[in-house]
């Protein structure tokens, strides 16, 4: 399967990231948004991976499309079309349950919108919970906003299976296939394609991480003389845009 251009930067197991300076509006970012794992990871422009946002994607009838987007549309205080009732609008402010930024990245053939908005239903956030849109914390949305602009590339990708690394020990991590697009076999391929060039220990520990497909770090082996490859895209063509 096609690779992402991005270099794969495996992140330690502690969750802060590199206290890199943000710097508003005046810096090029790229937007890596993995599905599976409900995660949005900003890159700046030397690929160094500064921020990461948890978020809530499509569900599995109304999935996150993927492929390849530029945030098109950038608008402080939306108004809100509800989607079952697109004759309903909430204007701008308190009632409105997109909260006051939107990032639009993406438009079906029914000029329906996707995009990256905060939420008033706060438990959302970290589930498959959308009609296709990113559902962010508001603090989150907000610094988003003032980071990326018109033009931004928004790289949307679906790999359930993720590498860590930790003092030259290396973990797993398998996430519920949420679309139905990957088989278990597809899983342990990617898992190997990731892992390729690592003292592995054995392969029944790889397929036992995916079997779990719990979101949890397994230990795998340790890092070997060659570079990890880079991460997978996924199916990016059982989920077009359409």
């Amino acid at each position: 399967m096609k690779k992402i251009v991005l270099s794969l930067f495996i992140f330690s197991l502690i969750t802060v990231l590199p206290g890199f300076s943000l710097r508003a509006l005046n810096e090029k970012y790229e937007m890596v948004l993995n599905v599976p794992a409900k995660k949005l990871v900003l890159y700046n422009n030397q690929a160094q991976a500064v921020k990461e946002y948890p978020v809530g994607v499509g569900k599995s009838l109304t999935p996150t499309p993927l492929g390849e987007f530029k945030i098109v549309r950038r608008i402080h205080k939306p108004s809100w079309v509800n989607p079952y009732r697109q004759s309903k609008v909430i204007p701008a402010g308190e009632m409105n349950p997109i909260g006051k930024y939107w990032l639009g990245f993406a438009m079906n053939r029914k000029n329906q919108e996707y995009g990256f908005h905060a939420t008033n239903d706060l438990n959302s956030v970290g589930q498959a919970s959308t009609h296709g849109c990113i559902r962010m914390y508001p603090e989150d949305m907000k610094e988003l906003f003032s980071l990326v602009t018109v033009g931004t590339p928004v790289h949307v990708i679906y790999n359930p299976v993720e590498v860590k690394e930790f003092e030259n020990r290396l973990f797993l991590r398998a996430y519920p296939d949420i679309y139905g697009y990957m088989t278990d076999e597809e899983y342990l391929k990617f898992a190997k394609n990731q892992l390729s060039g690592a003292n592995l220990i054995t392969e029944p520990i790889l397929d036992k991480v995916i079997a779990s497909k719990d979101g949890k770090d397994y230990f795998v082996g340790w890092t070997g003389a060659e570079r990890l490859n880079e991460q997978e895209t996924g199916p990016v063509e059982k989920g077009k845009l359409n």
